[in-house]
């Protein structure tokens, strides 16, 4: 046996906390099951906890908490501390809301992941426009090359984004 491939328990365990509920009933994965798991993991981004941290599961801690009608939804003590402390971030209701429909129990309440896709890029759109209606900026965004990856031909776009680095090839 090779001792350089992580062993079935070992991969199991680094699974627990994406896995979406139906796998445990069926084991079988589908597409809906990767839309799960990437709901774990925008709130992994949200809230900089693991799936599952000292016995908690980070999407049950967060759909016990959610109010929308409170401030940051109510998830202040539960965001990550330097999201939370961002006064206006743009999104940032958006980007929870995308993330419990994609952690819904049931595969068909969650979206398909073209759809995710889309509404991130929606969430993105809608946060750039904000940001640069509310600066008052008129001027074309601020680009520059900095010669990119060494090797490989692909300059760095500097933008004033909410999701700024981005990578085009010349």
């Amino acid at each position: 046996m090779d001792k350089s491939l992580p062993s079935k328990e070992l991969c199991r365990d680094q699974r627990k906390g994406y896995l979406d509920p139906e796998y445990y009933m069926t084991q079988q994965l589908t597409e809906k099951s990767d839309v799960y798991s990437f709901g774990v993991l925008l709130l992994e981004l949200a809230t900089a906890r693991k799936p599952l941290e000292e016995g908690q599961y980070v999407v049950r801690q967060v759909k016990d908490a959610i109010d929308k009608q409170k401030n940051l939804w109510n998830l202040d003590e539960l965001l990550d501390p330097t999201i939370a402390t961002v006064n206006a971030l743009r999104g940032l209701e958006s980007f929870i809301d995308l993330a419990m429909k994609c952690v819904e129990d049931a595969s068909r309440d969650r979206p398909s992941m073209s759809e995710v896709v889309k509404e991130i890029e929606n969430i993105t759109q809608v946060a750039e426009v904000n940001s640069t209606a509310e600066s008052g900026s008129t001027s074309p965004r601020f680009a520059r090359n900095s010669g990119g990856f060494p090797g490989t031909g692909e300059a760095l776009e500097y933008r004033s984004g909410p999701f700024s680095p981005r990578t085009e090839s010349k």
